[in-house]
């Protein structure tokens, strides 16, 4: 996500009813949703979870295409990188389907 967006982003998380992860107190709410405040870039919404990670220019993408639609997405080489937890995902899905 990049920061100059944070403000439409920012405005999404609350019509969404986002609450964000406090490292604090190890669960969610009780802080501003507001990714510029201090805090994990990370929410709990009524769509599901969302984490993001803020930078000045959004990194090479690819486009996918599903239905009629077309999305810009980062390569899975780049998530596998950047997600430990999506690393693990992909690994273990990788397994399985050369098993």
């Amino acid at each position: 996500m990049r920061w100059r967006d944070s403000a439409a982003f920012t405005a999404w998380l609350e019509s969404a009813y986002a609450q964000r992860w406090s490292e604090r107190w190890g669960g969610y709410g009780g802080l501003r949703v507001d990714p510029e405040e201090p805090g994990a870039h990370r929410w709990l919404t009524r769509f599901g979870e969302i984490r993001a990670t803020m930078c000045d220019e959004l990194p090479e993408h690819i486009e996918v295409r599903h239905g009629d639609r077309t999305y810009q997405v980062a390569p899975l080489v780049a998530v596998e990188l950047a997600d430990p937890r999506a690393a693990d995902l992909l690994r273990r899905y990788r397994r399985r389907s050369t098993a």
